[in-house]
């Protein structure tokens, strides 16, 4: 193991910094105290500022991991007797339909293969065909393979139609190049930890005019992810259930790092210039990336393995030298791996990070 810290290079959890670690530290506090409602209120007023929709959008904060803030999305866009209709290329599509399974909500697919980006077309006739769907979900940067759907372009289709488009950003908030306020989106997901490099634990939706709207219509779900009941505690500065209250320290202090260091335009930059430095490094070690260039995210690359090297024993030689991969998924995940660049990361570890997958390749190889 290297002296240094140890570099998570997996989709999440990611790396934080030692002053949004350090934020955890301010003390214990009641959520029912004012101290409180001010965090909420700072934060609720912070997160659709960072994603510039501050003038469109209002955040709703769940104790949670993204999953949670999807789940909310979905079962509070689609009304009794209505269906949503669901976007599916990878594993986080396909968790999408599990959510509307478990919550007896009725959904139309349009799938397309893993590598390739969900096509607006395919969406426009399965709305044309399907009068009763309430809602629109897709995924922004599929994790899955490190691919990024065409988020503007459905978003406009789906806007034609009349019906509510909610993304799954979690891994695509302040990190990719899609501003969100170019996009026709009613509900935006996201995760504290990821692109604005928070902690784990905090989750949020961020709900358009139309959202909130829609949040009075549909039937109570769930009683923990009833997004109606955040809405109206939250904009009185309360919360229905006892909140990561530290986490939501390290929140506040994350948006304080980002905004100071630049905001979405710094914050995208960095993932541009990482993603460029890192591949660089792939094709001189012969690495394959498996999605096509022009739908490659910033952050995940999907690699094939090298002949000879299994997954676990590349895994275990990186992690000696300090840096920690992630496998690959489903039916993938015998042939490749992931590396992602995400949060907080210094570049001259980005940099080392090359000889330190040539050692690891070749003494996996034996």
């Amino acid at each position: 193991m290297m002296d240094e810290e140890l570099i998570l290079l997996n989709p999440g959890p990611a790396c934080t910094s030692k002053r949004v670690k350090d934020a955890l530290l301010r003390g214990d506090l009641c959520h029912r105290e004012p101290e409180f409602t001010q965090l909420l209120f700072r934060i609720r007023e912070a997160l659709p500022r960072c994603l510039n929709l501050g003038d469109t959008h209002e955040a709703l904060l769940v104790t949670g991991s993204g999953t949670s803030a999807m789940e909310m999305a979905v079962i509070s866009s689609v009304r009794e007797g209505r269906s949503v209709l669901i976007v599916n290329n990878g594993v986080y599509g396909e968790r999408m339909i599990k959510i509307a399974k478990a919550n007896g909500i009725p959904f139309h697919e349009v799938r397309s293969e893993w590598t390739v980006p969900a096509d607006p077309a395919e969406v426009e006739r399965a709305l044309a065909a399907h009068d009763d769907v309430d809602a629109v979900v897709a995924v922004h940067h599929e994790t899955t393979t490190g691919l990024i759907n065409p988020i503007k372009e459905i978003g406009e289709v789906v806007a034609r139609h009349d019906r509510l488009f909610v993304i799954d950003a979690i891994s695509g908030t302040a990190i990719e190049d899609q501003d969100l306020a170019e996009v026709k989106v009613d509900v935006v997901c996201g995760t504290a930890n990821k692109g604005l490099h928070g902690l784990p634990g905090m989750s949020f939706i961020l709900c358009g005019e139309r959202s909130v709207e829609r949040l009075q219509e549909v039937p109570e779900r769930s009683l923990y992810l009833n997004a109606a009941s955040y809405l109206k505690g939250q904009r009185k500065g309360d919360v229905p259930f006892t909140p990561a209250v530290q986490v939501c320290y390290s929140l506040d202090e994350a948006i304080k790092e980002y905004e100071e260091g630049g905001g979405f335009a710094a914050r995208t930059k960095l993932y541009r210039e990482r993603a460029a430095l890192v591949r660089g490094q792939f094709e001189r070690l012969g690495l394959r990336i498996l999605v096509d260039e022009p739908y490659r995210a910033n952050t995940v690359t999907m690699l094939h393995l090298p002949d000879g090297v299994t997954y676990q024993a590349l895994h275990d030689e990186l992690k000696q030298r300090g840096y920690v991969i992630y496998a690959g998924q489903g039916q993938l995940s015998a042939d490749f791996f992931r590396i992602c660049t995400m949060g907080e990361i210094p570049w001259h570890r980005l940099e080392q990070l090359e000889d330190a997958l040539r050692e690891s390749i070749e003494a996996a190889r034996g």
